[in-house]
């Protein structure tokens, strides 16, 4: 591949993919890192039956994370402060203070809700494309995107 191809698909998928990253692991570090090494894999393990190179990014980027919690479980607990760090790093990215409500809302949400928020509307990934990334069926997303909208709002008007 030219690489200047390359450098055009990494500055246009790069900031999608670090939003992404940072609702799965909340450390900046950790979420630059995990996007970089997907970039990579998915550049190199793309073939001819990839439809979309965002969706088959974000779920090499999702893998990349559960491989990399599987290894930290086995060396060390997982902290407990993750939640204490969430609101530093999105603090830094997300400077407008309607984006950080709404984003601090979404944090509250269980994890497969806050992912399914974050792919949809901060990535408008179709419904098909999210069911790949997080291997469930497309009813499944509907069902836990229209949850994830009532709790959201009941977060926000409370």
């Amino acid at each position: 591949m030219r690489p200047d191809l390359l450098e055009k698909m990494f500055a246009e998928h790069y900031n999608g993919a670090l939003l992404y990253a940072l609702s799965l692991c909340r450390d900046r570090h950790l979420a630059e890192e995990l996007v970089s090494v997907a970039f990579f894999k998915a550049l190199q393990s793309a073939d001819d039956s990839i439809i979309s190179f965002r969706a088959w990014l974000f779920a090499v980027l999702r893998n990349e994370h559960l491989s990399h919690l599987r290894k930290r479980k086995r060396n060390v607990e997982l902290h407990e402060n993750l939640e204490d760090e969430d609101g530093r790093v999105l603090d830094k990215i997300i400077k407008d203070e309607e984006y950080r409500a709404l984003y601090r809302a979404i944090s509250l949400l269980p994890k497969l809700e806050n992912e399914i928020i974050t792919l949809f509307y901060f990535e408008n990934l179709s419904i098909r494309e999210i069911s790949q990334i997080v291997s469930k069926s497309e009813a499944m997303v509907k069902t836990t995107l229209c949850r994830a909208r009532i709790k959201l709002k009941e977060i926000l008007e409370g």
